[in-house]
């Protein structure tokens, strides 16, 4: 009778453990305000042990992706390839260095000219005890990224990861901005950076609950931030109502802060024109698929316009009238089942006239065949001979093509099933190369 007792206790801790385990877990994953910090932390760690156990053998970096469909290192030239006079700058993992790091590649024989490996390890100490975001305690080796890196005349190159940076052409930091900053980086008509940022204010994260986002201008001279503001504040105070603005957020159970308008692209304006004057920029906002038009100097919305594109990244101004979007075309990047969260199978380019008030698609045929389908990020420049560059930024692939066929495909292979991801490259055209004073010719 006894031993019955025995088993009879021990069930009963058993279960009342495995209940109490539960409840913290549920505690953790809504959100509750009582287990904070390192126990947190060890909740979290402990219910994503088997997940992460399973997924170790099949990849044990985050920058790498899997290789679908097979391509060889390099460029994958096609038939219709004719040759080319102009370079890319890629960022990407170096297994040689086991980092990120940048190259300048020759299109038309993939020579590499140029290489920049920073000392990663030294400027994370340098910078993780500024960063007020959470997330910046676990950078390291290999997570830390060489962000949309921007590449001057002399050598020097601007990008993001920790902080936004600047480097000589030997790799050796000149300044360093400590501000969050995260995708796009573009140069402005006085040659000072505008960046996607965030915008750490109590007041709005703790009252909505959510993850500010913010533009930031950085001067070229020494990377002091000239002007910022809120992405919230801004939709405000220009009366986009809240029903805009928070419209389908990325809802994810581990996390404090809802991702309501996930900036994703700033870019300048280099001349006046009919419909926009410089010193304006266009701004993209993710979740509510709303691109816009946003005059600093009078803090004012010019134009906006939601969709027909979904999940967008990356604007790109055409001439004086057009501007071009990348699509994603995604439902939600989180939806469980794969095959259906690109709407009709595919990324989608659109271009807006602002002439005619219309939104167009373009390169259809190319973005089909080439089964173009990054569900985030992502990005295309559109050359003056109508050529385009996709970067294909999920799947490791950026991509040059014309409206009906794609010309070549440049992959960075890290092993036998895996490529690296690709963080926002730039296509150097053969005028751009022939400024660059650091090269020998």
């Amino acid at each position: 009778m006894k031993k019955y007792i025995k088993y009879i206790i021990a069930f009963w801790v058993l279960f009342f453990t495995i209940i109490i385990s539960m409840a913290i877990t549920r505690h953790v994953y809504t959100n509750g305000e009582h287990i904070k910090g390192t126990p947190k932390e060890i909740v979290i760690f402990l219910s994503s042990f088997i997940s992460n156990v399973q997924h170790y053998d099949e990849i044990d970096n985050p920058m790498f992706v899997a290789d679908i469909p097979k391509l060889k290192n390099g460029f994958n030239y096609t038939k219709d390839f004719k040759g080319s006079k102009d370079y890319i700058l890629v960022s990407a993992w170096d297994k040689d260095e086991n980092q990120n790091s940048v190259k300048l590649l020759r299109i038309k024989d993939g020579k590499m000219i140029h290489k920049w490996v920073v000392d990663i390890e030294k400027n994370n100490k340098k910078i993780i005890h500024n960063l007020k975001n959470d997330d910046f305690r676990f950078m390291n080796k290999k997570t830390s990224l060489m962000l949309h890196p921007y590449l001057q005349n002399d050598g020097s190159l601007i990008f993001g990861g920790n902080g936004i940076n600047k480097i000589d052409k030997n790799a050796g930091y000149v300044w360093t901005n400590t501000s969050d900053c995260h995708h796009a980086i573009e140069r402005n008509e006085d040659g000072d950076f505008w960046i996607c940022s965030y915008k750490i204010t109590d007041e709005n994260e703790k009252k909505y609950a959510l993850r500010d986002d913010a533009i930031q201008k950085i001067s070229k001279k020494n990377g002091k931030t000239l002007f910022e503001k809120s992405i919230f504040e801004l939709l405000m105070e220009n009366g986009y109502n809240r029903a805009l603005f928070f419209t389908n957020p990325e809802i994810s159970t581990n996390i404090e802060k809802l991702d309501y308008s996930h900036l994703n692209d700033v870019q300048p304006l280099q001349t006046d024109t009919k419909y926009w004057k410089k010193g304006d920029v266009f701004i993209s906002l993710r979740h509510p698929s709303l691109v816009f038009l946003y005059r600093p100097s009078t803090n004012k919305i010019i134009w906006s316009q939601q969709g027909p594109w979904m999940k967008q990244h990356d604007i790109y101004v055409l001439n004086d009238h057009q501007i071009a979007i990348f699509g994603n075309n995604v439902i939600d990047a989180k939806y469980k089942d794969e095959k259906k969260r690109l709407i009709d199978g595919g990324n989608i380019q659109y271009i807006y006239d602002f002439s005619t008030n219309k939104t167009t698609k373009a390169y259809t045929e190319f973005f089909k065949k080439s089964k173009i389908g990054t569900f985030t990020e992502g990005r295309s420049q559109i050359l003056k001979d109508g050529n385009i560059l996709i970067e294909e930024s999920n799947h490791g692939r950026l991509l040059f093509g014309n409206e009906k066929n794609e010309l070549w495909t440049f992959v960075n292979r890290v092993d036998k099933n895996h490529l690296s991801s690709l963080n926002w490259c730039r296509y150097i055209t053969e005028d751009e190369f022939k400024k660059f004073t650091f090269i020998k010719k």
